[in-house]
């Protein structure tokens, strides 16, 4: 694996878990917190990413094929909408 260095600025609630991870042992750098913080985290973003990825493919279909419901009702939508 060849590592990257990369600049990046964080919001000031990172920067106190950075610094707290350190000050109890959980990280020895703030390269180490960064790190963890991204692989601990980059489950939940692949998830994330999927689906959305699966969102876009059926919106692509949809555009091609026509969307697959007739007639769906839908006022229920609209009423949450207009409240």
């Amino acid at each position: 694996m060849v590592n990257v260095v990369i600049t990046i600025k964080v919001n000031e609630e990172i920067a106190k878990l950075i610094e707290k991870m350190i000050k109890l042992g959980i990280a020895k750098s703030k390269n180490e917190a960064v790190n963890l913080l991204i692989e601990y985290g980059r489950v939940e973003i692949e998830k994330k990413i999927c689906e959305q990825e699966e969102v876009m493919r059926l919106v692509d279909e949809w555009f091609k094929n026509g969307f697959p419901y007739k007639r769906l009702n839908t006022s229920d939508l609209r009423e949450e909408r207009y409240e």
